[in-house]
């Protein structure tokens, strides 16, 4: 029996399309262990990424010299030539259909004993072209799978073991068919128990997901919405069409439908033309909303993209030391937003035996000498950790 391993940086995208090829293996193995098939599933978000793709390619060779060696994603479409160069053994796969159907027409089946919160992609490519992004060079147009098929995968997962199902895109708010309407026919299906949206960035998302999100029980209060800048002017020269005010009132919104739900974002510091200005009003923003949660990553220049040509890049030392602050307010709130529920009950969907995650995407610690995992816990949290996690 063939043996095949596994390797995937990047997004849910790439976890998601990651378990769909797992789904033609014989036998999956560790990726540090020997195997007949290495398989690594690149990104190029970063340069950062592309460094970690070159690392895992190379350790791959290493482990075995006779084995078959296959690279796919986002670096794999960019970046063919630069690959080829590390080894002749290497079979580039660049592309990855949304969905990958057998010789029957019939799409693969999950194999059983998958995570209890399961990535679903239904949407691919991204054709809004932010001016410091390299992903939809690499991703190309927008594809949505049809609503039938997301129900039909959706109860395939749940099927194999899943009770949690995180629909994910490139960008999911183009999805081309009405998001708020798969909801609904994802809600019904016996044992799936949770519903959870990934990252949507606020140009696409709009108040009508926000309500179904709110009136269905099954879907989880938590919502990912990228902010990137506070700042009006850098907002603008990222090309990412909407101001700090939309952004605000989008917020407002959510919460005001939502009292509970999570709000978590990314943000990128060392944008070409950020001064002291730019970055405050980007702070400022921060200690107004309170994110549940912050995502930080520094600008990467990225060839190819209209912000690498642009002037007033910011040195490496800056981006740093920002960073850090970034980080000083990402463990501020995250402690503030779980010590709400402080000796409150909670839900928690158990993981595994001992830990699980709330409807809000908090940690959560407690005792479970039955091993309650794939099933909804109510807990008490006692404590709360510096990281924002819960314990019983």
């Amino acid at each position: 029996m063939k043996k095949t391993a596994f390797y995937t940086l990047g997004c849910r995208a790439n976890q998601a399309q990651t378990e769909v090829l797992k789904s033609g293996a014989e036998e999956i193995v560790d990726f540090d262990d020997l195997a007949d098939e290495y398989v690594i599933n690149t990104c190029t978000v970063t340069q950062d990424a592309d460094r970690k793709s070159r690392q895992a390619i190379r350790k791959a060779l290493r482990q075995n010299p006779a084995a078959k060696i296959t690279v796919t994603g986002c670096y794999a479409r960019l970046a063919a030539e630069e690959i080829k160069k590390i080894s002749s053994r290497i079979i580039l796969t660049p592309f990855i259909p949304l969905s990958i159907e057998d010789g029957e027409g019939k799409t693969r089946r999950r194999r059983e004993g998958v995570r209890i919160r399961s990535n679903l992609m239904i949407q691919d490519g991204c054709e809004h072209f932010c001016s410091y992004c390299i992903v939809p060079h690499a991703r190309g147009k927008i594809q949505s799978k049809p609503p039938g098929q997301v129900v039909k995968e959706a109860k395939q997962l749940v099927e194999s073991g899943a009770r949690e199902i995180v629909l994910t895109g490139i960008n999911l708010g183009t999805y081309q068919h009405d998001l708020s309407a798969v909801i609904k026919r994802l809600s019904p299906i016996e044992n799936l128990l949770r519903i959870r949206l990934s990252s949507l960035e606020p140009m696409y998302l709009d108040r009508k997901l926000v309500d179904t999100m709110a009136e269905e029980t099954k879907v989880c209060q938590y919502l990912h919405i990228p902010l990137q800048s506070g700042d009006n002017n850098i907002l603008k020269a990222m090309g990412r069409n909407y101001t700090r005010e939309d952004y605000v009132d989008l917020i407002n919104y959510a919460r005001g439908k939502m009292p509970e739900c999570g709000i978590s974002t990314d943000i990128i510091v060392g944008f070409p033309g950020e001064g002291e200005k730019e970055f405050q009003n980007t702070i400022d923003l921060i200690n107004k909303i309170k994110f549940s949660r912050l995502h930080i990553f520094s600008y990467s220049k990225r060839k190819g993209t209209p912000a690498a040509e642009m002037p007033n890049h910011v040195d490496a030392k800056t981006k740093k030391a920002r960073n850090k602050i970034l980080h000083g307010l990402r463990n501020k709130y995250m402690k503030e937003f779980a010590e709400k529920y402080l000796n409150k009950e909670i839900e928690v969907l158990v993981e595994r035996q001992g830990e699980g995650l709330a409807s809000n995407f908090i940690r959560c610690f407690f005792d479970d000498p039955r091993n309650s995992t794939g099933r909804l816990k109510t807990i008490r949290s006692r404590s709360v950790t510096n990281q924002g996690e819960i314990h019983e």
